[in-house]
């Protein structure tokens, strides 16, 4: 009997871009996933989070034993041995690719971060405007001025060809 596919959890455009991939360590070694695993399995269970972290959509894997296997760099028959182990908790979505339902708790929370950041983004924007604070994120018309006397010197000594000695007292 086949089970039904799941909804995926979040769009299909969903990607990380730039943000961390966190693990919460007391979480992982208390899971049954990670009791039942081999100690060489383990390490293959944190890089298939990985590895999804960076798919895309973010936090979901390829239905495909022989590209899981590639992308943690397993054989695909080991990877066959190990599957049940493996992919424990991940489930088929109705697009076709597996999800983990930690892994996409953390896909949603850093969905959650994006935009309560461009909100606040936005937000500052909107005060700087009712503030008549122009927006000189892009520069200015006329450019950065030099010092008031036209000099570049900026006391670090950096600029000059004087020796060092010739300032000492």
């Amino acid at each position: 009997m086949e089970v039904a596919a799941i909804t995926p959890p979040y769009p299909s455009d969903t990607r990380a871009k730039g943000y961390r991939f966190e693990l919460d360590y007391e979480r992982i070694v208390q899971s049954d996933t990670w009791a039942l695993a081999s100690a060489s399995q383990r390490p293959l269970l944190l890089m298939l989070w990985f590895v999804a972290w960076q798919q895309s959509p973010c936090g979901s894997m390829p239905d495909s034993d022989e590209l899981i296997a590639v992308r943690i760099g397993m054989g695909v028959e080991e990877f066959k041995r190990s599957r049940l182990i493996l992919l424990r908790g991940w489930e088929k979505a109705d697009d076709g690719r597996l999800y983990h339902p930690v892994v996409s708790e953390m896909v949603l929370e850093m969905l959650a971060r994006k935009t309560r950041e461009t909100q606040r983004k936005a937000d500052y924007r909107e005060r700087m405007k009712a503030r008549n604070v122009p927006n000189l994120s892009h520069g200015t018309d006329t450019g950065q001025s030099r010092e008031s006397d036209g000099s570049d010197d900026t006391g670090t000594r950096t600029g000059t060809s004087k020796p060092i000695e010739a300032y000492a007292p």
